[in-house]
């Protein structure tokens, strides 16, 4: 099977590379694009035809490459006096190169692409491998004696057989695809149910939001019920320590009657007192029991008040200096601005913190708060209906296709009858052959 084809320099391709999936590959697009020049490469590279104008203007040569799943890889070479062949095999580093080996193919080319046409006894051969633009079917387009000619090769019945079987394939596909657009579609209706609860969202977005003041309300009650539970809490905890105090002193004795000891206290601290007099008394005399008596001392009060006096005025004339020096570099003193800016910045600060910290209650009473779910935007629903749309255009595409290929089907059913009634039995072992088994089973000749 052909996984890639490589064309260089071939009619209008310059360089074009196509990755080919399993089964039937189909080329379509605008007119003009360069299909009808893919499948001439193939054809090309299957038959290698007379010369013609297949080098593209400009160069020298034209190149087809098919690469094959099994690794191999087949290059038709076409220069302007003569054609040749590359075979790359798996792992080999040098090709295998054919030339001067005249108009049909060599052996080892045709063996490893199997894209030969099937000759027919009537002289036309069929091509069974590439469909062409105005002919896609490759026998009910042709005359009655051309098909009765194919049926009669026994060797192409299994590719009758394996396209019959890819028809079927297809039409399966065809089915799945249908299924599977249904079940998109059915998922799209449910996530359109699923978008009918936005008016109950949108009155529990108002619920919410009556929730929100109740909050606020409730914001400014907690301060006061909290510190009312704090109280009720120190005075439960103070009435359980007075009743444990309580219950512990009931059965305790009442303690002997105390006398009054303040008069025994009074005198002690006068003992003391004395006691410490006596002792300082008894140091000094020691110490002034070697000195001489010391001179009459004057009245020195007048001398007094004149030193306080002066140390007074000698304050204030230092004080009035300092003054003197710091005033006399001191400018003009400046008119006192407005302060009624400032005064309302303070205002307004002072209001800003208070709401700051009321919005810090309320944040800590709010995260305890179940949060409201979230409103999901209806700007997608318009994409939605919009893909809707795309698959129903798509369900009715795959709808028409797969009436296309049972009406192909059955044309090819009643075809395949219609010959198998001409021939009666199978022209090959002459046995019994219907048109079920015949496309079913095939008709085997292993005996």
């Amino acid at each position: 099977m052909i996984k890639k084809i490589i064309i260089d320099n071939f009619m209008a391709h310059e360089h074009t590379e196509l990755e080919l999936g399993s089964g039937l590959t189909i080329l379509t697009g605008r007119n003009n694009t360069g299909k009808s020049a893919v499948v001439e490469a193939l054809r090309c590279l299957a038959t290698n035809p007379v010369p013609s104008h297949n080098i593209r203007h400009g160069a020298k040569e034209a190149r087809v490459s098919v690469e094959l799943d099994d690794g191999t890889r087949v290059v038709w070479v076409r220069k302007k006096r003569s054609s040749g062949y590359e075979l790359w095999k798996p792992g080999a580093e040098e090709p295998e190169e054919y030339w001067k080996f005249g108009r049909i193919p060599p052996e080892d080319i045709r063996a490893a692409l199997r894209l030969d046409l099937v000759e027919l006894e009537s002289g036309d051969p069929v091509d069974i491998h590439v469909g062409n633009q105005r002919e896609p079917v490759f026998l009910l387009n042709k005359p009655a004696s051309n098909a009765a000619a194919f049926f009669a090769a026994s060797t192409e019945s299994a590719h009758l057989l394996a396209m019959q079987n890819l028809l079927k394939r297809q039409t399966t596909d065809a089915k799945r695809q249908v299924r599977d657009l249904e079940g998109q579609t059915e998922r799209i209706e449910g996530v359109i149910d699923r978008l009918a609860p936005l008016p109950d969202i949108d009155l529990q977005v108002l619920a919410a939001r009556e929730l929100e003041k109740t909050a606020i309300d409730f914001d400014k009650i907690i301060p006061a019920l909290e510190s009312i539970l704090e109280r009720q809490e120190k005075l439960s905890d103070t009435l359980l320590k007075k009743t444990e105090c309580k219950t512990t002193l009931d059965g305790v004795l009442d303690p002997p009657k105390a006398h009054d000891v303040r008069v025994l206290d009074a005198l002690i601290s006068s003992m003391k007192t004395v006691k410490s007099r006596l002792s300082y008394a008894s140091g000094n005399t020691e110490a002034l029991n070697g000195l001489q008596q010391p001179d009459p001392l004057e009245n020195t009060g007048a001398l007094a008040v004149l030193m306080q006096k002066l140390d007074s005025a000698d304050r204030s004339l230092r004080k009035a200096e300092v003054q003197t020096t710091v005033f006399a570099n001191l400018e003009i003193f400046p008119s006192p601005e407005s302060t009624d800016d400032m005064t309302a910045f303070i205002d307004e600060f002072i209001s800003v913190q208070y709401r700051r910290s009321r919005l810090s209650r309320w944040e800590n009473i709010l995260r305890k708060v179940v949060e409201p779910p979230s409103v999901e935007s209806t700007e997608g629903l318009d994409g939605t209906l919009s893909a809707m749309d795309d698959l129903s255009a798509r369900l009715e595409s795959a709808n028409v296709g797969l009436s296309k290929l049972e009406n192909s089907l059955k044309k090819l059913e009643e075809t395949v009858e219609e010959r198998i009634k001409q021939l009666g039995c199978c022209p090959t072992c002459g046995g019994d052959m219907t048109t079920a088994t015949f496309i079913d089973q095939g008709c085997r000749h292993d005996g």
